[in-house]
């Protein structure tokens, strides 16, 4: 048996849009049909942000039975995207590469593939701003830990995915890290019990707070403080949705609880095209 979920006009960084992510998560989970098909005919933008969440919605959907296809045939806008992107590739399985210079191309992530290195240098290479060597040290290693955590403290049963672009007419930098794991809200509360959801979130985005804080000696707990910092100064955004969570750092400011509940988390990043300015880390400032 077949089942089509229609995909809504527009997907972009708004909380409808999020809601309409975790109920169709939540939808696909429930339903009986173990055909799924994710119609784009009637969408006319799909926001960058969402690529990683896609991808990993397919694979964790083959875990509960169920085989998620990509629809647009009367769209070709949306399925040139998800070429460029990388997505279509992966969901389709050929071997056909159709990405284009300027993304950060979609991939299932492997922190012992040292193709990591490659990956995230790309990132900051894309990133449309100007870094001091000890600023561009620090960004690589507040993006690595984004990724040691979706592996690691994540506990994802199907993998962390990742996917990016840089939007030359937007001026923008969009990124972002999805992984099917406990989801931050719910590994927070495990060790801090009482709190709300948006409260665990606040509570990750101190600096230096960590579900574990230390990795072979290595201080935890920086990276999405110090992104959250970054973005900040940048007006860029550093976006978390995570279990019941949506949760928007920048001058949206924006906290809400959803009604349904995700598998895991989707982390994204928004840098701001920015030519006036060069970043540096503030030990740099004499």
């Amino acid at each position: 048996m077949e089942k089509i979920f229609t995909v809504p006009n527009k997907l972009d960084i708004d909380i409808s849009s999020y809601r309409f992510l975790a109920k169709l998560q939540y939808d696909i989970y429930a339903c009986h049909e173990t055909s799924i098909i994710l119609s784009f005919d009637n969408c006319s933008f799909t926001h960058a942000a969402f690529t990683a969440y896609f991808g990993a919605l397919i694979t964790v959907a083959q875990k509960w039975g169920k085989d998620v296809s990509i629809f647009s045939k009367n769209n070709l806008k949306i399925l040139d995207y998800f070429k460029k992107s990388g997505l279509y590739e992966y969901y389709t399985k050929t071997n056909n590469s159709y990405t284009n210079q300027n993304a950060i191309p979609f991939n299932r992530v492997n922190l012992d593939d040292q193709n990591i290195i490659y990956y995230i240098d790309n990132i900051i290479k894309l990133a449309p701003i100007k870094l001091s060597d000890a600023c561009r040290a620090s960004l690589f290693k507040n993006i690595y830990e984004i990724f040691s955590n979706a592996t690691e403290h994540s506990k994802s049963s199907c993998g962390v995915f990742a996917c990016g672009h840089w939007m030359p007419y937007k001026r923008k930098l969009i990124f972002s890290v999805c992984d099917t794991g406990t989801g931050i809200p719910r590994l927070v509360k495990q060790q801090h019990s009482g709190i709300t959801s948006i409260e665990a979130i606040n509570w990750a985005l101190t600096r230096g707070n960590s579900t574990k804080q230390l990795t072979d000696g290595v201080p935890r707990g920086l990276g999405m403080a110090d992104l959250k910092k970054f973005t900040g100064l940048n007006n860029g955004a550093l976006i978390i949705f995570s279990n019941d969570v949506y949760y928007n750092c920048s001058k949206e400011n924006e906290k809400i609880q959803l009604p349904y509940d995700i598998i895991g988390t989707l982390i994204t990043l928004i840098i701001t095209a920015d030519d006036e300015h060069i970043y540096i880390l503030k030990e740099e400032q004499s």
